[in-house]
């Protein structure tokens, strides 16, 4: 796949990845606003961390279909003898929240098609098993309920503490921090905007797969044919040719 200089549309902000030597730029969006890019593209995602008492379901939704593709999903709710006190921690392991061959996983986003991430939650039975679901929200913003649009200020994140005291507006379940090519990270916070908005309930990492760009061997070998060519061109001017 080839995926040089590419504009970089990251929550609310347009962040431009620099790649002086490669031209031109392809476009996509990968944020709160939507997802959206311009040539297929594979995107491999990892299980972080999740703090909260329900068990959690993060994927991918098509937006022009309604298919929902599961990426990774807690076999426990948290991790055994994890409660209030470490903030119902899940971590990756045989007898943890999430095992180890489910936290990673790839996704291809097919051109020019609209997608959204999503996070379904469902409520712990007696049994510790999974029981009812409870609540969805999205990456994209406009897709969660109109009332939560109001601003809300971050508290107690767990996992990266750098967040808190931030204001965001409520409809903005999910917080993109990073860039997609080395690794941007993805913090849901599944409750609504009367819940406590510590954006560290769900916590994945997205890296864009066979990125493509030229080799500093092949810029400096062009930079010499160019030169030559610019040498040559000169040389028969001075000829009169």
């Amino acid at each position: 796949m080839n995926f040089p200089q590419n504009i970089l549309c990251v929550a609310t902000a347009t962040t431009l990845l620099g790649l002086a030597s490669v031209a031109p730029a392809d476009a996509f969006t990968f944020g709160n606003s939507g997802i959206l890019f311009d040539t297929d593209t594979t995107v491999n995602f990892e299980f972080l961390q999740s703090h909260g008492w329900w068990f959690g379901d993060f994927g991918v939704k098509d937006l022009s279909t309604g298919l929902e593709t599961l990426l990774i999903s807690e076999t426990r709710n948290v991790d055994p003898g994890s409660g209030r006190l470490n903030d119902n921690l899940g971590t990756l392991g045989t007898t943890k929240a999430v095992l180890p061959e489910d936290a990673f996983t790839s996704f291809t986003f097919n051109q020019g098609k609209d997608y959204s991430f999503f996070l379904k939650s469902y409520d712990k039975t007696t049994q510790g098993t999974r029981g009812a679901h409870t609540r969805t929200v999205y990456s994209t913003s406009l897709l969660n309920p109109q009332l939560w649009n109001t601003p809300i200020t971050l508290t107690n994140n767990n996992y990266d503490e750098s967040l808190n005291e931030r204001t965001v507006n409520g409809r903005d379940r999910v917080l993109f921090e990073g860039n997609l090519l080395s690794g941007l990270t993805l913090f849901f916070e599944d409750n609504g905007i009367g819940g406590n908005n510590d954006y560290d309930d769900f916590i994945v990492s997205a890296r864009v797969v066979n990125v493509s760009v030229p080799e500093p061997t092949t810029v400096i070998g062009l930079g010499i044919v160019s030169a030559a060519m610019a040498l040559s061109r000169r040389r028969k001017s001075s000829r009169g040719c």
